[in-house]
């Protein structure tokens, strides 16, 4: 006869069924138990250790984890990268705003006056302002110009006006007749000049509430090429308006820009860039297959885990009476 206590210090001599069952004949059943209670115990057991403890209990070398810290490491290289180009980005839009209100708006100072970009207060200063936006390409330093359609016709500026239908003002006598609805009056050529079109900007400013002036521009940021990427090119949708809604003598200019950034439709570009730029596409494809390989890893785990659970449910069915092990499980 074997008492517990016999066949439990016979189980922790042995590692398999076959040799248990030789010196407790009697308790087969009781030697099966515990030797699944411990396989599931060393399997859990082992789930839950650190790479450092998996290598040290089974010498298995933790390339698993050496994945993580490269797809880290790539990851954040990545970021960095994102974050440095992304600036170069923002400056450039920041600082081609700042260029054009110079080109655009006459008398512009740097600064921003109020929530309008300038003022001006002569009937001279506005019509000298309508036009001061041709002069971009004897202006301008920088590498952008006015659009151009498929065929490279220039597109065509816009202005358009809006206004009381009619209205006469006698301010030394104290009268005056308005006629509150509002016309709007618009232009499209190629290059609007004043004394073509004299009727149109005969301007009543009594009765002129404003002028908006639109026009796309084309641009290229070549200050990417220093941080050895392609340069985009951008386009540049241009607003300026002449506010004279408050009829107080001060028309508000304001200059709205709304930029949108494309790859340039042909190209070419000699020297390191361009290589740099092939080794950045075999550096994200890397990336792209350091995440697929974390993520079939991550996906093995979580099936050994689930695995591991129907394993202890299916040892709580067959062997209800094991409650060492289920208790020790429910602890993990």
């Amino acid at each position: 006869h074997v008492d517990s206590e016999g066949v439990c210090e016979s189980v922790a001599r042995h590692t398999d069924l076959e040799t248990c069952s030789r010196p407790c004949n009697n308790h087969y059943s009781v030697c099966q138990d515990i030797i699944k209670e411990d396989n599931l115990r060393d399997d859990l057991r082992y789930y839950f250790m650190s790479p450092c403890e998996k290598y040290r209990a089974r010498r298995h070398i933790p390339w698993k984890m050496g994945v993580q810290i490269l797809k880290i490491i790539m990851v954040t290289t990545q970021l960095v990268l994102f974050g440095l180009n992304n600036q170069l980005v923002v400056s450039y839009k920041e600082e081609n705003t700042m260029a054009l209100k110079h080109l655009f708006l006459k008398g512009y100072s740097g600064v921003d006056e109020d929530d309008y970009s300038v003022a001006v207060y002569t009937k001279h200063d506005v019509y000298e302002s309508l036009f001061y936006h041709s002069q971009l390409d004897q202006l301008s330093v920088g590498p952008i110009s006015y659009a151009e359609d498929e065929n490279s016709k220039l597109l065509p500026l816009t202005i358009c006006k809006e206004y009381y239908r009619r209205g006469s003002v006698e301010p030394s006598d104290e009268i005056y007749d308005i006629d509150a609805q509002l016309e709007t009056g618009e232009r499209e050529n190629l290059h609007v000049s004043l004394t073509e079109n004299s009727s149109f900007f005969n301007l009543d400013f009594y009765r002129l509430v404003d002028i908006k002036i639109t026009f796309q521009l084309k641009g290229i940021n070549l200050q990417t090429v220093r941080s050895r990427e392609l340069p985009d090119c951008y386009s540049f949708f241009v607003t300026i308006t002449f506010d004279n809604q408050c009829h107080s003598g001060k028309v508000k200019l304001f200059l709205d820009i709304d930029a949108e950034s494309s790859a340039c439709r042909d190209w070419k570009i000699s020297g390191t860039a361009q290589k740099n730029t092939h080794y950045l596409l075999v550096f994200d494809a890397f990336v792209i297959l350091m995440c697929l390989t974390s993520a079939v890893l991550c996906t093995r785990s979580i099936i050994l885990a689930v695995r591991l659970l129907q394993v202890r449910d299916d040892l709580r069915l067959a062997f209800p009476h094991v409650i060492s092990a289920v208790s020790w499980i429910h602890s993990v």
